[in-house]
Formats: C-alpha cells, structure tokens, sequence
C-alpha cells in the first residue's frame, strides 16, 4: 500500500457528493459502510454503492471501510463487495479499511474472500481495540497499512486514559515501520479551529505516522501540508543514497551532515515508502 497523506471519510449515503468533477482534493476518498452510516441505513448505502457512477469525479484513489465481520452488516457488505466484483462505480477499490479486528486470524479472513474478485483490494487494518493493540505486530505483518481508531480504543475503557493511548499509538507506529507499512492517525473531530487540526498533525508526524484521515473537505488542506513528502524532501533522501554510495569508506563526515549506515537505511526506507517506484 502506497503512503496517502490525506485520507477523506465520506459515509457511502453521501457517495453523490463527491461524484463530480473537481470535488475531491484528498489522496484518497473513504467510502464509510461504518461508523457514519446508521444501522436503519446500511443496506441502503450498499444498495448506493451498487449504482454510482464515479467514472466522472477523478478519484486519486478510493477505499472503502467496512462493518465487522463478525455482524450481519459485515457479511452483507462483504458480500456485497464480492457482488461488485471490488468495483464501485465503475472504479476499482483501491483499499479495503477493516475495523474491529483482534488479531492477524481477522485479517486473513477479509484476505481470502478479496482474493475472490478479479484485483484485490489491498487491506488496511483498523488498530481500535484493545486486543489488536497487544497484537499490532503481528497484524501489520499481514496487512497493507494500519489505521489508528482512537473514539473506539478510547470506548473500551473506563476513561480517555492519555498513557495507554499513548502506547497504543506508539506500537502502531513502530508496528507499522517494522513491516513497511503505512502508518494512518485517526481523525480529529475538531473542524472549525484549524491550528487544532494542525497541531494534532503535526504530533501524528512526530510520533510516526505518515498520514491522516479527515472528516470535512476543510481539513484535509491542513493535512495534506503536514503529511506530504514534497519534492525536496525526496530530493535530499536520493543525495543521502547516492552520496553514501559513493563514499569510498562507508562512513563520512561534512560540513552539514554525516553519511553513515543508519542515515543511509532510513533515507532508503523513506524511498520506498513515498517512492516506491525508485527506491
């Protein structure tokens, strides 16, 4: 799974807001089965999903969460999912976002029944519970990518215990980067003050994440600005390579920097995350 910096949730209800053209300004759009769909309505939004048309809207790239699939709704929108042969709108699917999951058994439940359609989605696997916490290594070594659900972490306990949600999101994040996966911090659910926004980016980056998801088209500029890996940045990771490569000794010391095997691995790793195609 590529790095998306920003990740824009839309309840599938809502799928004819974002079909036009130009409406979608985030890496990727997030039809949500879950969460933003009430239980009354999920069978309606499958039945949306059924006849989009989002040929027209330019989609960078589309996912679709997921209800569990240990509920009714799950096994329907699974079905649905393999009705659809992974394709909504005449668009394929791009990533499948699993929430709820314990352990790695969930997700090589969601893998076998995806690889029944003609291209299988990659899977994104929600780290939300309690369970998949303790497990967050052994689910990114079977997943394309993980998410981090606080609301529902913090659900589970007793109180919005900052230490434990603290380790939760460490361990995903070193998780992540073990595997070679991307990292996804939650949303934030604050949409008029947009340094909120900001500053919870900024802190997502500093503890290891490599995107974010948005709930409103308005922050996903305020992401995008943290998460995106420009150019430059890119730029410096190459020299960082070919500089090393080209130092006779494996080891240098300049005026600005040093070149040195665990600077060299990062910036390689870096490559492979934001460029694949060149690392």
């Amino acid at each position: 799974m590529r790095s998306y910096a920003s990740l824009l949730y839309t309840p599938a209800l809502r799928l004819a807001s974002v079909a036009e053209p130009g409406r979608m300004h985030a890496d990727m759009l997030v039809l949500d089965l879950e969460d933003s769909t009430h239980p009354a309505r999920k069978a309606e939004a499958r039945a949306l999903l059924a006849d989009a048309d989002l040929t027209r809207a330019g989609l960078p790239a589309l996912g679709l969460r997921v209800n569990s699939i240990a509920t009714p709704d799950g096994l329907e929108d699974l079905r649905t999912l393999l009705e659809l042969d992974a394709v909504i709108g005449g668009v394929p699917i791009d990533v499948v976002f699993i929430p709820k999951i314990a352990g790695p058994g969930d997700v090589a439940i969601y893998r076998s029944l995806l690889g029944l359609t003609s291209n299988a989605p990659q899977i994104c696997s929600f780290i939300e519970t309690v369970d998949s916490v303790e497990n967050a290594f052994a689910i990114a070594e079977v997943s394309d990518g993980l998410c981090f659900g606080q609301a529902d972490l913090t659900a589970e306990m007793y109180a919005e215990n900052a230490a434990y949600l603290d380790y939760a999101r460490a361990r995903l994040c070193v998780a992540a980067a073990r595997h070679r996966v991307p990292a996804i911090d939650t949303n934030s659910f604050e949409l008029h003050d947009l340094d909120v926004v900001a500053a919870s980016c900024r802190a997502a980056r500093e503890a290891g994440f490599t995107g974010k998801a948005a709930i409103h088209p308005r922050q996903v500029p305020v992401i995008a600005e943290a998460f995106t890996v420009g150019a430059d940045e890119l730029a410096e990771y190459r020299r960082v390579v070919a500089d090393y490569d080209a130092t006779p000794s494996g080891f240098a010391v300049e005026k600005d920097r040093v070149l040195a095997p665990p600077f060299v691995l990062r910036a390689r790793r870096m490559l492979a995350l934001h460029a694949p195609a060149e690392a």
